[in-house]
């Protein structure tokens, strides 16, 4: 008999790398609205942030040499997905911070997605899906 599975609790936060923790930081204040928070004194450099509507910090960590990728916005790898209560005025927003995205739909959902890069190459989504319970839900009717 295989061991009883983890019992894993809600998302606690997101680590990404930045090559400039300060740039990194400014642009999700500035474009999605988190806050810096305290963070431990590490031997390394790096930010915290939290946005409570979103219920997950974002720990931005310094990798030296880091790049970010060149060539088009790939929605099919890693990404952070938030969902977004206003899809229209996201993307006049992200056109206004001159910020480049691609746009998709959800198959067999319907549901609009924008994909965009924060300055270390990070893919962010932000899609007009409901919350996944929801979602599931109307899947299963």
């Amino acid at each position: 008999m295989p061991p009883a599975p983890l019992a894993p609790g809600p998302l606690n936060h997101v680590a990404l790398p930045t090559a400039d923790p300060v740039v990194g930081a400014r642009f999700y204040a500035e474009v999605l609205g988190f806050a810096e928070t305290p963070r431990p004194a590490f031997s390394f450099r790096g930010s915290w942030l939290w946005r409570p509507e979103c219920g997950v910090m974002i720990h931005l960590i310094e990798v030296d040499g880091h790049q970010p990728p060149s060539g088009p916005i790939e929605t099919r790898n890693r990404h952070l997905a938030l969902q977004t209560p206003d899809y229209d005025r996201s993307i006049q927003q992200l056109r206004e911070h001159g910020i480049e995205f691609v746009e998709r739909v959800l198959p067999d959902y319907g549901y609009r997605q924008v994909f965009f890069r924060d300055p270390d190459g990070n893919v962010i989504e932000l899609g007009e899906w409901p919350a996944p319970d929801e979602m599931l839900a109307e899947s299963r009717q």
